[in-house]
């Protein structure tokens, strides 16, 4: 079994992730400095969650300086996320 498949799924197996990719994707936040207000969650906590969506793939992120932009890495991140969701209402 590919590790990367596991890693993508591991990743979207949290709520606040899929909020954050979520989040993201609406453009409503695209710095992690955006995203601390929208969510109850503390800073650590957050970082901790980005850094598994980025290296499952699902994110990427551009350091400058003190500002860490995140962006979407492809637009299947959200289909597969709305396959899911529409898959547990029918469940």
């Amino acid at each position: 079994m590919d590790n990367h498949l596991v890693e993508i799924f591991k990743a979207l197996s949290c709520k606040w992730r899929i909020e954050i990719l979520r989040t993201i994707a609406s453009e409503k936040a695209n710095c992690l400095c955006h995203l601390e207000p929208l969510f109850p969650l503390d800073k650590t906590t957050l970082s901790r969650h980005i850094k598994a969506l980025v290296r499952a793939g699902l994110l990427l992120q551009n350091k400058k300086g003190v500002i860490v932009e995140l962006k979407i890495s492809s637009p299947d991140v959200l289909k597969i996320i709305s396959l899911a969701t529409k898959i547990a209402k029918k469940g």
